[in-house]
C-alpha cells in the first residue's frame, strides 16, 4: 500500500494545463478585455479552435443559425462557457496517452465521464437553473481522480480496478487498499493544483454522496445523479459493476416538476453521440 506523501509527491510532478488556457484566464480577468482578444488567443491554436466550433454548433446548445467564427462563439455563448469548453479540451488533450491493462480502458472511462457531462447539464436545465455554465465541465471532470491514477501509477492502478472486478466491490474500497485515498480525494487534490473553481472541485469530491457533508449543493446533486443516470443507461464505462442507488434525499431538496424527465433519456443519449464525436480520446 501507498502511503499518503508517496502519492502527493508524484502528484506534484503531473502536467499543468496548456497554456492557452492560462492565457484565456489572465485575458477573461481583465475587465479591459475584448471579445477579440480572447478570440486572438483561442484562434493560435487551431485544434482548439476547430473543436471549440463544433461544440457549439452542436445539439448541446442548439443554435438554429451556424456559428463560424471563434468570436461569434463568444459573442453568443460568453466568456466563462467558451473558458470551460477549452478546458475541456485541454484536459482530454493530457490523458490522450494512457493505455490500460485492466478490466476497463481508459477511453471506455472517458466517455462514461462525456456522458456524465452531457446528463449533468441537461439536468441542470430541465431545473431551469439560469447559469449552468459549469455542469457540462462539472460532469466531465467528476472523475478525473481515476485518470490521474491511470497516469501516474498504471500497474498498480489497473491491480486495484482488478480486485473491484473480481471480489464484486466498489472501485473506491478498492483504491483506498491499495492508496490510502480514493479518486474523489485525488481529483480534488489534482482540481486544487489545477485552481479549478470550488463549484468544480465540490462537484470531484462529493459526487458520490450527491451531498456536501449532508448538505445538498444543486450542482453536486446533479452530477451525482448523472452518473447514476449514465451507468444505467451504460454510456462507457465507470469501472464499477456496481450501480450506486441515488441519494433519495436529492429528489425532495431538487422538486423535479411532474413529467419533467419524460425523454431526457433520449436527448442524453443523442447529446452524447454528437459530443463523443468532439471530446473521444
Amino acid at each position: 500500500m501507498m502511503n499518503y506523501q508517496q502519492i502527493i509527491s508524484r502528484l506534484d510532478d503531473f502536467p499543468t494545463l496548456p497554456t492557452i488556457y492560462s492565457s484565456l484566464l489572465d485575458s477573461i480577468s481583465n475587465p479591459r478585455s475584448t471579445v477579440q482578444d480572447v478570440a486572438d488567443i483561442i484562434s493560435k491554436d487551431q485544434s482548439s479552435s476547430i473543436k471549440l466550433l463544433k461544440v457549439v454548433n452542436s445539439s448541446i446548445y442548439g443554435f438554429k443559425t451556424r456559428i463560424d467564427t471563434v468570436s461569434q462563439a463568444i459573442f453568443l455563448m460568453g466568456f466563462n462557457e467558451v473558458k470551460n469548453i477549452v478546458l475541456s479540451l485541454s484536459v482530454f488533450q493530457i490523458f490522450n496517452s494512457i493505455n490500460s491493462q485492466s478490466k476497463f480502458n481508459v477511453v471506455d472511462l472517458w466517455k462514461h465521464s462525456i456522458g456524465v457531462a452531457v446528463a449533468s447539464r441537461l439536468l441542470g436545465v430541465t431545473l431551469g437553473i439560469k447559469n449552468v455554465e459549469n455542469y457540462f465541465l462539472a460532469g466531465l471532470m467528476h472523475d478525473i481522480g481515476k485518470l490521474v491514477f491511470f497516469k501516474l501509477f498504471p500497474d498498480d492502478y489497473s491491480k486495484a480496478v482488478d480486485e473491484a472486478f473480481n471480489t464484486n466491490i466498489r472501485i473506491k474500497d478498492s483504491e483506498k487498499k491499495f492508496f490510502v485515498i480514493d479518486h474523489d480525494i485525488l481529483g480534488d487534490l489534482l482540481a486544487e493544483k489545477w485552481k479549478l473553481p470550488i463549484s468544480i472541485r465540490n462537484c470531484i469530491k462529493h459526487h458520490s454522496s450527491g451531498s456536501i457533508d449532508g448538505r445538498i449543493d444543486i450542482q453536486v446533486a446533479c452530477v451525482h445523479l448523472a452518473n447514476v443516470i449514465t451507468s444505467l443507461l451504460e454510456l462507457g464505462n465507470s469501472g464499477d459493476d456496481i450501480v450506486d442507488e441515488p441519494n433519495y434525499n436529492i429528489w425532495n431538496e431538487l422538486s423535479f416538476k411532474e413529467n419533467s424527465l419524460r425523454g431526457l433519456y433520449e436527448q442524453i443519449t443523442l447529446q452524447y453521440e454528437q459530443s463523443l464525436s468532439i471530446l473521444t480520446l
